[in-house]
Formats: C-alpha cells, sequence, structure tokens
C-alpha cells in the first residue's frame, strides 16, 4: 500500500512539474537581459543578440559595469537610472572637455544625435541649456540676460567652476533655454562651432527651487515594443505563431487566439476568462458609464454652443470697435468657408507657418481668396489671427493685403483675405520660381514695400508696427506690384509715446538687435527688417543660411564685414549686372542701395533713417534707372 501511494505521488509530482514547465513556454516568448552592475536591464532593452529586442539596442561595459546610450556620429552617455514602467531611462550629459566651456560630444559628434528609426526620443520633461553660443545668434530671439535660468543655473547649481562660467557666458557669448520635447529636435540636441558649443539638461525644472536643488540629467524615453521577428515557428514560443505582419514582407510571433501581448514583460499572456455573472455586471457597468457620459457631453456641448455664441458676439464687437468709424469686416459663416476650401482639403494649402495653414478657396461668386487659420487648441496663434483681422480692418493701401472679412464661428478663428497668384518675394529670390528678377523690378518691390511700411508708421492712426518684416511676407501678384502681409505680430502704436515695450518677437536674421536687449518696439524695428530684406534683393542671398561658410551664416554680418573691408560691391549678385559697365548710373544706383541697406541696418535706432526717406531715396534710385533705359 505504502508503495503504492509512493508511485502515485512521484507521478503527481511529474505532472505538476510538466504542467509547470508548459505554462513557461507558452508565456515567455522574449528573454530578459542581466543585469549590468546593479542596474537592471528590462525588456525590451537589449545589452546582446540573445536577450532583450536588438531594435532597443545599449551597450554595458564589461569592466566598468555601466550602461551606455550609443547615440549617431560616435557619442555615448552614460545610463544614470532606468524607469521600466514608464519605459524611460536617465542619462548623463556628455562631461566637460578640460579648461574649456565645451563638452566632449561636441567635437566627436556635434552634439547628441538620435537615430530616429529606432525607439528612442529626448522627452518633454527636460529643460535643456545652450552655453558658449557664437555672436552671430544675438541677433536671434534668444534670452540671454544676466537674470535667465541658464545664468542661474551657471552661478549657483555648483556644478560649474567660476573660470568655465565665464567662458560659457562672458558679455558676448550668449546662452539660452528651450523645452526639447514634442518638437523636431526631440531626435537633436545640436552643437556646433558656428552655434553653441555646450549643452546641460534639467530634469522637471522648478524655477522657483534655489539651482542647487536641480536635478541635472538627460531623458529618454522608448516606444513600446512591437511582438519579436521570427524567420520560422521555431524562433516562437508555443503561445505565439510566425506570421507576416503585412510591412515590408516581415515576419512577428503573433500570440494565438485566448493570449494577448504584454509589451512590458514581452510575452503573450493568457487571457482572463469571466463567468456570466461577472460579463453581465461589466455589460451592465458599461452601460451606465456610457449613458452617464452622454448625458455629460450632450451638457457640455450646450454649454459650449452657449459659449461659442457669446465669445462671437465678443469677438464682432472688438472687431467693429477696432474700426473706428471705418468699414467693418465681413463675417462669413463656416458652412460657406469649408465649402470654399472643399473641406479645409489638403490640396488646398498654400503654406504653413508658426501661426497655422493658409488654404485657397472659392467663394460661391467666383472669388478667389486665401484663407488662414490658427492652429487648433493654441491660443497664441489665435490671437495671432484675431489681431491680424483687427489691424488689417483698419488699413487701405495698395501695398497692403486687403482682408476681405473673416469667420469665429469655427474652434480656430479664420480670416479671409485677397488671393495674391505670385508667390513670394522669398520663392522667387531663392529658388522656387525660375524667373529671374531684374535689377528694375528689385528697385520696384523695394519702393512699393516702403511705401506699405511708411504708410503704417505715418499715415495710419495710431500708427502700426509690423514687427515681422520679411521676404516671406512680402507678396507679388502678376505684374509683381507688393501686398505686405501676416499682421499676426503687429502691435498698434501709443499716440505720444516714443515706443511699446514688448516681449521680443520676430524672425531669425531679420530681428532688430537693439530691440531685442531692450524690449523697446519702435518703427525703427521695422526699418532694421526691412534693410535686411534689401539686402536680399541685392546679393539673392538669404537672411540666415547655415550651408554657407561658417562666417558667412548670417547675412547682415557678412555684408558690413564685407563693406568695412571696402569690398562691400562683391556682395552683389553677379547676374544683376551683366553687360554694366563699372562706371554707369546703373552700377552707382547700386552702390548707393547698398549704403541705403547699411543705413538701415545701424546698431542705434536713432542712427537709422525713417521709413518716408527710405521711400525718397529709392524714389531717387528708380529715376536713375528709368534715365538710363534711354540712353542705353
Amino acid at each position: 500500500m505504502t508503495m503504492t501511494m509512493t508511485i502515485l505521488y512521484m507521478r503527481k509530482t511529474h505532472l505538476y512539474v510538466s504542467l509547470l514547465l508548459h505554462f513557461f513556454h507558452y508565456s515567455y516568448s522574449q528573454k530578459t537581459c542581466p543585469n549590468c552592475g546593479s542596474l537592471e536591464v528590462p525588456y525590451p532593452l537589449s545589452i546582446n543578440p540573445d536577450c532583450g529586442n536588438p531594435d532597443y539596442s545599449i551597450r554595458c561595459d564589461p569592466h566598468s559595469q555601466k550602461l551606455y546610450l550609443d547615440t549617431l556620429n560616435g557619442s555615448s552617455y552614460v545610463v544614470l537610472r532606468v524607469m521600466a514602467s514608464f519605459r524611460r531611462m536617465v542619462v548623463q550629459p556628455s562631461p566637460w572637455l578640460p579648461g574649456t566651456c565645451v563638452t566632449q560630444d561636441m567635437p566627436i559628434s556635434e552634439g547628441l544625435w538620435l537615430n530616429q528609426t529606432l525607439p528612442f526620443n529626448v522627452t518633454s520633461s527636460n529643460t535643456i541649456f545652450l552655453f558658449n553660443c557664437s555672436p552671430r545668434l544675438l541677433i536671434s530671439p534668444l534670452n540671454c540676460t544676466p537674470s535667465s535660468l541658464c545664468h542661474k543655473y551657471l552661478h549657483s547649481s555648483g556644478h560649474v567652476d567660476p573660470k568655465r562660467e565665464l567662458q560659457c557666458a562672458s558679455g558676448l557669448d550668449p546662452c539660452c533655454t528651450f523645452v526639447a520635447g514634442g518638437m523636431p529636435s526631440a531626435y537633436k540636441i545640436r552643437l556646433h562651432n558656428s552655434g553653441c558649443r555646450a549643452f546641460r539638461s534639467i530634469l522637471h525644472l522648478n524655477a522657483e527651487k534655489p539651482a542647487n536643488e536641480w536635478e541635472e540629467g538627460l531623458e529618454i524615453q522608448w516606444s513600446p515594443p512591437p511582438e519579436p521577428h521570427c524567420r520560422s515557428q521555431s524562433d516562437c514560443s508555443g503561445a505565439s505563431t510566425c506570421s507576416t505582419s503585412g510591412k515590408n514582407g516581415v515576419f512577428r510571433c503573433f500570440c494565438n487566439r485566448d493570449y494577448y501581448w504584454n509589451q512590458t514583460l514581452g510575452t503573450c499572456m493568457k487571457k482572463k476568462k469571466h463567468s456570466g455573472i461577472v460579463i453581465k455586471i461589466s455589460i451592465g457597468i458599461v452601460l451606465f458609464l456610457a449613458f452617464t457620459v452622454v448625458m455629460i457631453a450632450a451638457a457640455l456641448k450646450k454649454s459650449r454652443r452657449f459659449s461659442t455664441r457669446a465669445r462671437l458676439a465678443k469677438a464682432r464687437e472688438d472687431i467693429l470697435k477696432s474700426n473706428n468709424g471705418g468699414k467693418p469686416a465681413k463675417m462669413f459663416c463656416l458652412k460657406e468657408i469649408k465649402k470654399a476650401t472643399n473641406g479645409f482639403s489638403k490640396d488646398r494649402i498654400l503654406g504653413r507657418g508658426g501661426f497655422g495653414e493658409v488654404y485657397k478657396g472659392e467663394l460661391c461668386d467666383g472669388t478667389i481668396v486665401a484663407v488662414k487659420s490658427a492652429k487648433v487648441g493654441n491660443v497664441k496663434s489665435t490671437e495671432q489671427v484675431l489681431n491680424e483681422v483687427e489691424i488689417l480692418s483698419q488699413v487701405n493701401h495698395r501695398n497692403l493685403v486687403k482682408i476681405l472679412g473673416c469667420c469665429v464661428e469655427a474652434e480656430q478663428p479664420l480670416m479671409i483675405y485677397e488671393y495674391i497668384s505670385n508667390g513670394t518675394l522669398h520663392d522667387h529670390l531663392h529658388g522656387k520660381y525660375s524667373t529671374f528678377l531684374d535689377w528694375k523690378t528689385r528697385l520696384k518691390i523695394a519702393s512699393q514695400t516702403a511705401e506699405a511700411l511708411a504708410y503704417l508708421h505715418s499715415a495710419a492712426y495710431p500708427p502700426i508696427y509690423h514687427r515681422d518684416v520679411k521676404s516671406t511676407n512680402i507678396l507679388l501678384d502678376k505684374e509683381f506690384n507688393v501686398k505686405v502681409s501676416d499682421f499676426g505680430l503687429s502691435r498698434l502704436a501709443c499716440p505720444g509715446l516714443s515706443h511699446l515695450s514688448t516681449c521680443a518677437q520676430g524672425t531669425l536674421g531679420y530681428l532688430d538687435p537693439e530691440y531685442f536687449r531692450s524690449y523697446q518696439l519702435t518703427d525703427k524695428s521695422d526699418v532694421y527688417s526691412f534693410g535686411v530684406v534689401l539686402l536680399e534683393l541685392l546679393t539673392s542671398q538669404k537672411a540666415v543660411d547655415f550651408s554657407r561658410d561658417e562666417d558667412s551664416v548670417n547675412l547682415v554680418v557678412y555684408v558690413i564685414q564685407r563693406a568695412n573691408n571696402g569690398s562691400g560691391t562683391e556682395v552683389v549678385d553677379r547676374r544683376l549686372l551683366g553687360e554694366v559697365e563699372p562706371l554707369t548710373q546703373v552700377m552707382t544706383c547700386m552702390n548707393s542701395f547698398l549704403e541705403l541697406a547699411l543705413a538701415c541696418l545701424r546698431e542705434k535706432k536713432a542712427e537709422r533713417p525713417c521709413m518716408k526717406d527710405v521711400v525718397q531715396h529709392l524714389h531717387c534710385l528708380s529715376e536713375i534707372v528709368d534715365q538710363e533705359e534711354p540712353s542705353n
């Protein structure tokens, strides 16, 4: 009897072990990598081909027992900690080169560059500090004031010695901050000899805390892992089947019926079976919650409808008040604009900008229009579009784009204005159109643009500062007549005041450096930006172009250096000269044109001419060219 019981016990034990092994065989299709030193390496991270997912490869140094994230171009970053449940890890920014304000990854790889085909990217939890920046970037909107967070880090964090602090942010070399997450730069933090040469990152920065309590580190996240690759069924566990994923002929181990893919563990897990009563209770709860959600949604929708109507009435009232007795902007209904743009079809998009999109539309009467919309949910771009409606409703000039009306029924406001068919000055100067602009046409464009700005500064009341004068905002019709556009950043001047105090905004390469430093906006800020446009007309070069030589990235800096060396005429586009003799009036006109541009670009705003004087000067130059043509 005892012998029989022993045999039965052994058989039960064997059966239990077999079932347990069978369970593991069905559940775990991927192997988790061993620890690297004191750090765990969770799935899907892989430190060798036999574990994890090879697409999530990181490196474990066998000597130091430290984890490293290898990036493009040869730079590696020490992994400080891994948070598997959040699919994130924190790496240490590159160390400093001895005795310099340059990090080791600048000469090696020009900063941190992640491979966009792999599942890693920089998160929005990082605040990036850039140091040791080139003086060329002084004209860009960087916050380099001594009170900036960047300087607070240098002075008070305890991570930077005084000598390096001076190298990182002296009086000539600025520094700035930006949030990397959610931008195209989520895959790179670029360092360059002509830009900035070092960076540091702070996690979840709280500006109210002292700098020595800020946590230094760069947070990297990874995407959820898909099912593993396979070549045959032998590569998959019993709970999965090797079959095509339908993408480029790739095969993966897809979980069998009654199993699901667990992204965290990298396994096919058994689905839990529910009894009939549990299912019925669940269905009842779901139906009740769905009914509740529908009722709440209906109530919110009704509330929003009344709120939208109130905002619409308020917006109309504000626009009417802003017209000062002039003709009010026409209010278009959303249904009419949707029909005109074919439901805001992608093939109707004329262009995109920081504000949103511009669509081509056709109204019921056959009028071709351009429809500008703000970005959905972006309060700043919404304010810019409404501001443009307010500005353009007050002005009337042949060289300013004409507003036809607006629509504020939609979630984002819409602006409807005349359609200008021949693109922008930027398109014609920099390669989108094959037509070459001759010197007489360029003088005409400069004169008409100056007349429009002079009207805004002197004839409009109160005066208007455009604040974003650039070649992309100068539209051209079929006869190359100018229509200045994009008044989203414009501001109404206060009569009797010499300037407006406002946060510096504008475009890299066109922004007045004195306005940027003092935050005092005047008409001379537009004069500076117009001076950059004059250089573009004369040279056919972009205001900022990183594909040019290091000393020529910024057009203003490049031309001023040439002018100071007595070789200013060398910057003129050779195609404009043609067969013109060096001593002709046209060549003299070009020299005078360059002198006018440099006058507009003077460092001190008080030394710059006003737009009325610029208009008069350009008219004189046009007369010189008109007199030259009959003699030729």
